[in-house]
């Protein structure tokens, strides 16, 4: 159990604390799924590497979209301006 409170810990604190962020309420709900229908640790340890793999994926398209941006102003900008 005490395994199960660090990962609710550990993954508040990653996924909620950045700006790509879901609301508060949101993770409220998956917890309370989690500590109310969820009888077995696989249940629970599914739920949250679902979670986990959600985020990381928002993240990682958040930031190719960024450098996608970033590139596509480069190429605006042509081979010989100077910064």
């Amino acid at each position: 159990m005490k395994l199960i409170k660090t990962l609710i810990f550990l993954f508040l604190l990653t996924f909620t604390t950045h700006a790509f962020a879901k609301s508060n309420d949101y993770y409220q709900m998956v917890i309370t799924n989690v500590l109310t229908n969820c009888k077995s640790d696989e249940c629970r340890k599914a739920i949250f590497e679902q979670e986990v793999h959600i985020a990381f994926f928002n993240l990682m398209d958040a930031i190719l979209n960024q450098l996608q941006f970033e590139l596509s102003q480069e190429k605006k900008k042509g081979p010989f301006s100077f910064h």
